[in-house]
């Protein structure tokens, strides 16, 4: 389960960016993970709710947003949504797509006090 080790990760970033700006206390943190970054969020939750006892982030809780696949086609130039990792390009057919969203996996903000 890679998400534990993200999570610490992430605490790692959150709390040092915390101290750093001299917060006492982190209330949130606001992820944004694409669909094609292989997270089980549910299990992210988890692996950060325990990580973060007795730390500042004690009471935090961590929303994240969610970024649908969005794909452009090389050939023709049409840009489009994906629902599954099959990627063709729903106008002309190729083959030729690259992703445009759906891979990040970043701290969009921290909420602090």
């Amino acid at each position: 389960m890679h998400e534990a080790s993200i999570a610490q990760s992430l605490l790692d970033i959150v709390i040092e960016t915390a101290q750093k700006n001299n917060a006492l206390k982190i209330n949130a943190v606001n992820l944004i993970i694409g669909k094609l970054s292989a997270v089980d969020t549910d299990a992210l939750k988890t692996a950060y709710d325990v990580l973060k006892e007795d730390t500042i982030a004690s009471e935090s809780i961590l929303n994240i947003k969610l970024i649908d696949i969005k794909g452009e086609c090389l050939d023709c130039g049409f840009v489009s949504m994906y629902d599954t990792y099959y990627f063709k390009c729903k106008q002309c057919s190729s083959y030729n797509v690259i992703i445009l969203e759906g891979e990040e996996l970043s701290i969009q903000d921290i909420e602090v006090e």
